[in-house]
């Protein structure tokens, strides 16, 4: 199996030692200086600056790396940044300086296809639900009626962080009629990613 390349994104393209220790092929680019290559790039590392909002970076990014895994580092982690880069589609979301074990266990989640929020953001998450990540069409108490009882099952497994292979293999399906059973569970709750998906599913 070809190896994942993974490529760190920060305005002045200089890598942090920890990203060459858990990811040694890494590449480091800036996307204000550079033309970038992204044929073989598997997971983006995008480190937040603050000349922009979160979303007009993530967006930039996304010009580049339009399919790609996208993990989103800060300086300075905080909720309303993670619930920023969530709602603009990051996979992840963690400190800049994290260590090489949590960098290599966040690649792992994402290129299976998981969310990475950490431990201590989807606590006060899951604690505080917003209006902006919970759709107002569908009550809190009432999401599993509107489910099969496999559907509920994938549901509860994607609110406790499971990847659709994780999922897969838990239940004894195939990793394809996990996607096609999110699918429906997204379109029946009208939930556009698993983040709304995991806070609707706590919050009843």
């Amino acid at each position: 199996m070809k190896p994942i390349q993974h490529i760190f994104v920060s305005k002045t393209a200089n890598s942090l030692e920890t990203w060459l220790q858990a990811f040694p092929r890494a590449l480091t680019v800036s996307l204000e200086t550079e033309t970038v290559a992204v044929v073989d790039a598997g997971v983006i590392w995008l480190r937040l600056s603050t000349d922009a909002s979160v979303a007009q970076q993530i967006a930039k990014a996304r010009k580049y790396f339009p399919i790609q895994a996208l993990v989103v580092m800060s300086d300075m982690p905080n909720d309303l940044e993670a619930l920023a880069v969530f709602s603009a589609g990051g996979r992840a979301y963690c400190n800049t300086h994290a260590g090489v074990e949590v960098l290599e266990k966040i690649a792992g989640v994402v290129s299976q296809g998981g969310l990475w929020i950490g431990e201590s953001i989807m606590q006060r998450l899951l604690s505080a639900p917003t209006p902006e990540l919970v759709l107002h069409a569908v009550s809190s108490k009432s999401w599993a009626s509107k489910l099969t009882e496999r559907e509920i099952e994938v549901a509860k497994a994607i609110a406790l962080g499971c990847s659709n292979k994780e999922i897969g293999l838990q239940m004894a399906i195939t990793e394809r009629t996990v996607k096609a059973h999110v699918g429906a569970i997204f379109e029946k709750l009208q939930v556009r990613d698993r983040l709304q998906l995991a806070l609707l599913v706590k919050d009843s």
